[in-house]
């Protein structure tokens, strides 16, 4: 289980998070909705100690994190992998080279079969970034992440950018990874569309704080001005 319990961070005069909290547990797909700059990427960073949080606790199978703790950390982020809305990619290196990069060989050993949950063929390896689409490129990056075993998986907006066929790839890798690996996932997103196909869970932020958090149905019928508006396409995704 993955546990958030009233994590609020502040950077100046801005509240970035306002007592946030959620359960995840293994096998889930939590989706995280909100405008921009509410503190969705914030979030995902905090669970994974790349930007600690002012007060609250993050608990990771049972495990109260320490992000000062940075021994600690390490395993953490073995636990928890974060999949960046940018695929992070060496362009030096191939797809192969990058996946390899500072992995131990009997973890490869297990390549073949992430290659076949993201549906990322093999022959595409031999290629460098700059060759391959942008979404060859994020099917790398999270077989780079699956390589790693963590329990759950951090997607920050990972539709973003994608057109309409893409995306329901990458909607279908998302669930095949879940299915598979038997991981809790947090997606950070502004897609409704994909949320209500994949979420066991869906939160809405707005200005830091949880406005609503239930299941897709309950979502899509609730009286929550901002979730109506968001159900109903006229969000405005910019402040």
């Amino acid at each position: 289980m993955l546990e958030l319990k009233a994590i609020s961070k502040t950077f100046g005069n801005r509240a970035v998070l306002r007592s946030v909290s959620l359960t995840l547990n293994r096998g889930q797909i939590c989706f995280v909705l909100g405008r921009s700059g509410v503190g969705k990427s914030v979030l995902l960073k905090t669970i994974v100690g790349l930007i600690p949080q002012d007060s609250g606790e993050v608990w990771i199978q049972s495990e109260k994190t320490d992000p000062q703790n940075e021994e600690q950390m390490v395993s953490v982020r073995q636990k928890c992998g974060l999949v960046f809305q940018m695929p992070a990619l060496l362009d030096s290196l191939t797809l192969q080279e990058n996946l390899e990069f500072g992995l131990k060989p009997e973890k490869l050993a297990r390549l073949g079969k992430y290659l076949d949950w993201v549906q990322l063929s093999r022959e595409r390896l031999s290629r460098y970034p700059a060759e391959v689409s942008f979404g060859t490129q994020k099917k790398a990056s999270v077989v780079r992440t699956l390589l790693r075993e963590p329990q759950f998986i951090l997607f920050d907006e990972p539709t973003t950018g994608l057109d309409p066929v893409s995306r329901q790839v990458t909607n279908q890798m998302i669930r095949n990874v879940v299915k598979e690996s038997h991981s809790g996932c947090i997606v950070v997103s502004h897609d409704v569309q994909s949320a209500i196909e994949l979420a066991s869970t869906i939160i809405l932020l707005d200005q830091g704080q949880v406005i609503f958090q239930g299941t897709p149905e309950s979502f899509c019928s609730s009286e929550q001005p901002l979730a109506r508006a968001f159900c109903n396409g006229m969000v405005l995704l910019d402040h």
